[in-house]
C-alpha cells in the first residue's frame, strides 16, 4: 500500500491536485481536513493498481480511411 497526502492552501487547488492522480491508481481515503496551512486529503493506493496502470496500452489515434471515388 501506498499512501499520499496532498495540501493545498484553498479547496479549489486541492480538487484540482487530487484529480491529476485520479487516473493513476489513487483513491479517497477519510475527508477533507482544514488546518492552519489551509487544506489537506489522504489518498491511498495498492501496488497492483499502479502496475495495471502502466501495464495498459496507450490508445492510439485512429487512423482515418479515404475512399476516393473514380
Amino acid at each position: 500500500m501506498e499512501y499520499n497526502i496532498v495540501v493545498a492552501p484553498n479547496l479549489e487547488t486541492l480538487a484540482t491536485e487530487v484529480a491529476v492522480l485520479f487516473p493513476q491508481g489513487w483513491k479517497l481515503k477519510g475527508g477533507i481536513i482544514e488546518h492552519a496551512e489551509g487544506f489537506s486529503q489522504q489518498l491511498i493506493r495498492k501496488t497492483s493498481d499502479k502496475l495495471k496502470h502502466r501495464q495498459m496500452p496507450e490508445p492510439r489515434a485512429k487512423q482515418r480511411r479515404t475512399k476516393w471515388i473514380e
